[in-house]
Order: structure tokens, then C-alpha cells, then sequence
């Protein structure tokens, strides 16, 4: 999907895709600086198409993002296109081939050994068609085209409709989830002393958490668009940070809830990510919002991600059993709610200032909070610093 935004995406997303009968789950997978390439001239009609599916190292990511634009390519293989995606990949290859044998034959023996590949999967693509219209498709593609057939050395064929799109406004807010190389200490260290250089009015580093039994820590990020978020995770993320691996989560429908100041002090921060049968993804959100919530339960954010999973949301409570037994209640019998798991946050830190968080919160409030808002600045904190916990994990499976 072309999208001009991520509040575009969860209309057309949860109104109607979302309701086909047919439509069992959904995943999102965001997509950073796609190129389509030209096919050379008297090429085979009769190949079929394959996808390549590669996880890199974040120090080689344009190396190897720069080596697949310009490989030497034989006749019976034609790269068509090329993107990042920071999904559960990070660049996506599609090409044409005579058959499989050779398709995969070259992707072992020529992307495979690409420095700083670490793995990839190749499939074969079964049925594609384009949904746009043909004069419509090709003004889509316009903008990400390559002059040449790949390894032929070209250029962008419309570089000022490309950098019109690198320019675009398309705010959104972004988990990125970073896998430690090291150890999740020296992670948490770098993230705290460095990352906080890179703000800027395109790209702003929110906050920082890290969840009991996982191997990441995530930063929240607000951005102007995809490639500004590109960009940092190519050429600034591996110069401050000993990452692994890196994984985009896109939050659609990000909604804050304050909290009142008078609440019970030391609690603790939990997160709670739930799948959702797709139907009742709007009905669900809505039920967790007039939840009638225990007094020692508060609800501070919730968010679609349709990733791993589909709604994500954060409680503060006084323990893990408050929040086990919160979500048992809350949950077991929602209907359409599949499965749900429940991790403490170990430590979250904010990285940007109390005013420029105040700023994101305002723009995310409730319907709610928004309409008391005057009222809340002197009755409701607006700032989430740190709960330090230590607690437990816990996941329940429905089906």
C-alpha cells in the first residue's frame, strides 16, 4: 500500500480489510526506500517470479543494500525490485528467474555471500497483480525507478519526484527494537548516552524501555516519515550502539490516558500485547478504553501495532499479580481476543524533554483528557519517568 500516512492506513485498514470474512490475521511491514528497476531489452517472457528475504548486520546495511543495486546479474536473472523494510527483515528482493533451481542457485552464491548477510529465505511468488489501474501504477512507480536494468550502473530515472517523497510529511510514532550484540546492559548504556544527539524537527527519540524475558529494548521514536527513520538506522544507529539486530513495529491510533497525581506511588509499569481476531480490532480498543478499571490499575497508553501483535497497551499497577489478575478479568472472556501476554517493564527512561514529551502526549490524548485538558494540568501527570520493577512475565493462549 502507498500511503500518505499511518492515520490513512487505520481507516482504510480497520473499516474494510480488516472486515473480509476471509481475513484470518494481519501483519504490517513498513517499507523504506523501494526501487524498481527496468527490465532489459529482449528478456525472456516465460520467468517466474521469486522474493528474497534477507537479515543484515546494521553495520553492512547499505553496503549490502549498495552491492544488490549493482551486482553482476546473468540473463536468466532480473532484479526488479529492492527496499528496506526493518520488519522481520531488513531488505526484501524481488527478481525474476527461469525456474528455481537457478533462482536459488544465485541467491546462495551471490547475495548469500554479500558481506554482512546474516541469513536469508527465498520464496517463490504463486500469483501477483497490481490493484492500481495501469496509467495509475505507473506514476507510482515513476517515483522509485531506476533508469537501468540493475547492475547496469544507472541512476534514478525522476530524481525530483524521488526526493519530493523523501521530503514528504508523513508523521507517525515507531517501536524500534533493539537486539543487543553484546549484552542488553551495554545496549541500555549506549541508548542513554547517545541517542538523545540525534533529535532533530524530523526525528524524535521519545523514550526507552526494557521488558522483563526479552531480548530487545525499544526506543519510541516520533518521525516525519519512513526514510527519516531510514536514514538514522543506516547511517547513525550503528555508530553509537552495538546492535545485533534491529525490528520496526508501526503504531497506529496511539492514545495516552493521564494519570491522576494522587496515585499510589511505587508502581509498577507492565505491558500487555494482545491478538485480536480481525473483525473486532475497533470493538476490543473500545472495550479496554471504558474498562471499568480497579483502583489500583491505570491505563496509560494503548496502540494498534499489528505486528507480532495486534493492540499493545500499558498499565501502572502495585504488582505482577494485580496485573495477572487485571488482564484474566479483563481479557479471558473478551470475545475475539485470542491470546494475550504480560511483561514488566524492567526500567524505562525518557530521552527527550519534559516539554517536547508533553508536546507527543498532547497530540495523542484521550477524547476524554482532551476535553478536561486545562483542568488535568493541575490534577494529572503528564511526564512518564522511570519505574524501576522487578517482577515477572506471563502469556495466555485462548485458542
Amino acid at each position: 500500500m502507498d500511503v500518505d500516512n499511518l492515520d490513512s492506513l487505520q481507516k482504510i485498514f480497520l473499516r474494510n480489510i480488516a472486515n473480509m470474512p476471509s481475513v484470518r490475521k494481519t501483519k504490517t511491514i513498513p517499507i523504506m526506500s523501494p526501487l524498481y528497476f527496468s527490465l532489459p531489452e529482449g528478456h525472456q517472457e516465460d520467468l517466474k517470479r521469486y522474493q528474497v528475504f534477507l537479515r543484515v548486520a546494521p553495520d553492512k546495511y547499505n553496503d549490502v543494500y549498495s552491492t544488490i543495486i549493482d551486482l553482476d546479474y546473468p540473463n536468466d536473472i532480473i532484479v526488479t525490485y529492492l527496499s528496506y523494510s526493518f520488519g522481520d527483515d531488513d531488505i526484501i528482493v524481488s527478481m525474476l528467474a527461469k525456474d528455481r533451481e537457478s533462482a536459488l542457485k544465485f541467491v546462495d552464491n551471490k547475495i548469500g555471500k554479500i558481506d554482512g548477510v546474516n541469513a536469508l529465505d527465498t520464496s517463490r511468488v504463486m500469483k501477483s497483480v497490481y490493484l492500481l489501474p495501469p496509467d495509475k501504477a505507473l506514476v507510482h512507480k515513476a517515483r522509485f525507478l531506476y533508469d537501468t536494468p540493475a547492475g547496469k550502473k544507472g541512476k534514478m530515472a525522476n530524481p525530483e519526484a524521488y526526493e519530493k517523497y523523501l521530503r514528504e510529511r508523513s508523521p507517525m510514532t515507531i517501536i524500534v527494537r533493539l537486539f543487543a550484540r553484546k549484552s542488553l546492559a551495554k545496549l541500555w548504556e549506549d541508548i542513554e548516552n547517545n541517542i538523545q544527539m540525534f533529535e532533530s524537527k524530523d526525528i524524535v527519540p521519545l523514550y526507552a524501555s526494557q521488558q522483563e524475558a526479552k531480548s530487545f529494548i525499544s526506543v519510541i521514536f516520533e518521525v516525519t516519515n519512513f526514510e527519516v527513520l531510514k536514514d538514522f538506522l543506516v547511517n547513525n544507529l550503528p555508530t553509537m550502539v552495538d546492535v545485533r539486530k534491529t525490528r520496526t513495529v508501526p503504531m497506529v491510533e496511539p492514545t495516552y490516558f493521564l494519570t491522576p497525581k494522587e496515585h499510589p506511588k511505587n508502581l509498577e509499569r507492565h505491558l500487555i500485547s494482545l491478538r485480536v481476531d480481525c473483525s473486532v480490532y475497533q470493538s476490543v480498543r473500545s472495550k479496554i478504553i471504558s474498562f471499568d478499571y480497579p483502583d489500583n490499575v491505570f491505563l496509560t497508553y494503548l496502540a494498534f501495532t499489528f505486528g507480532d501483535e495486534d493492540l499493545l497497551l500499558s498499565i501502572l499497577t502495585d504488582s505482577h499479580d494485580s496485573a495477572r489478575a487485571f488482564a484474566k478479568k479483563a481479557f479471558d472472556q473478551m470475545e475475539g481476543v485470542r491470546s494475550y501476554s504480560i511483561s514488566n517493564q524492567l526500567k524505562t527512561r525518557r530521552l527527550t524533554s519534559k516539554s517536547r514529551w508533553k508536546q507527543h502526549q498532547g497530540k495523542f490524548l484521550s477524547s476524554y483528557d482532551k476535553q478536561h485538558r486545562k483542568d488535568y494540568d493541575n490534577r494529572y501527570d503528564w511526564t512518564d519517568d522511570s519505574y524501576l520493577t522487578m517482577s515477572g512475565a506471563f502469556s495466555r493462549d485462548m485458542e
